[in-house]
């Protein structure tokens, strides 16, 4: 390998639901990796299962998806043992983590802080999702989660004898989706530094905004364009929340066509995300329509008043 070259670290965990003190805990109960050059050729391959702390007893569900016993466990060693022995694997130098989807480096993130060594996250220096970007090589929708085995049944890899929620063979399995679909480009466009931020950014639990007075709310976001001539849209009734998504009707007088559009306010790491869902409904004004907006002020979901655009 090239002394300033990229070693891609495929990655994935095995973990057991622990209810603690503290509260429900994701503890890793297996380490499976496998390392790949820039040919994407497999240099080497790491596996360790762990021994709980947090609790002795592996639920039921993760022993008939793992086949990993209590007994598998007894003589395994603790996860900062383990995570050391990962870590001189993973060795020096410019590396990528992939992993199918992002839960197993939140489940990293989260087992290393719980032994207080979560500064030792960084020896892995950049991330990329694997499942995004194998789904959008593809061009299966982002949105749209495809389990591992699918997926590889799917581009037609065969997934053999091996046994799948296993740490290392689902690694490797991850590993020759990736290699077969990579490109730099496709790389470039998923990857990403791990720094602070990133992990700070996947750390952050996003939620929907229920309460329209909200000060993080901007009443002008609610204004919307006619699809069919570009218009504004005057707002017909008040405000109802369902589903954690905000409903009104809404009629372009330009052309006479009504919609009904919900809206779905999400607090990010990057602030607020308002979406909105237009369905037309009629094209026609009615009296009706006409008694509804007659000096109304639309009422928010915790009784607050907002002016009607």
């Amino acid at each position: 390998m090239k002394e300033n070259s990229m070693k891609y670290i495929i990655i994935d965990l095995e973990w057991n639901g622990a209810n603690t003190r503290t509260g429900y805990f994701d503890e890793i109960i297996e380490i499976g990796a496998v390392s790949l050059d820039d040919q994407m050729n497999i240099t080497s391959e790491f596996q360790k299962l762990v021994s709980p702390k947090q609790t002795k007893k592996i639920r039921g569900r993760i022993k008939d998806l793992t086949h990993i016993t209590n007994d598998d466990l007894k003589n395994a060693d603790g996860f900062i043992t383990v995570f050391n022995q990962f870590k001189a694997w993973v060795g020096t130098g410019d590396n990528c983590m992939l992993s199918w989807g992002n839960s197993d480096i939140t489940v990293l993130y989260e087992n290393l802080k719980r032994y207080d060594l979560l500064k030792e996250i960084y020896i892995l220096k950049n991330f990329c999702d694997a499942q995004l970007l194998c789904q959008k090589a593809v061009d299966i929708p982002l949105t749209k989660q495809i389990g591992l085995s699918a997926f590889a049944e799917l581009v037609g890899i065969e997934i053999g004898e091996d046994q799948l929620h296993r740490a290392l063979n689902d690694s490797r399995l991850t590993a020759r989706c990736f290699a077969k679909l990579f490109t730099p480009q496709l790389f470039g466009e998923f990857v990403k530094k791990a720094d602070p931020v990133f992990y700070a950014r996947m750390n952050f639990k996003c939620y929907n905004l229920q309460d329209l007075a909200d000060e993080q709310v901007v009443m002008s976001d609610f204004m919307t364009e006619c699809p069919g001539c570009g218009s504004f849209m005057k707002r017909l009734t008040r405000f109802t929340c369902k589903n954690k998504k905000h409903y009104a009707k809404y009629r372009c007088d330009a052309c006479g066509k009504k919609y009904n559009i919900s809206h779905t306010l999400k607090i990010t790491y990057d602030g607020l995300e308002h979406k909105k869902i237009l369905n037309e409904i009629g094209a026609t004004v009615d009296a009706t329509d006409a008694e509804e907006t007659d000096g109304m002020n639309a009422v928010g979901t915790e009784g607050n008043i907002l002016e009607a655009e």
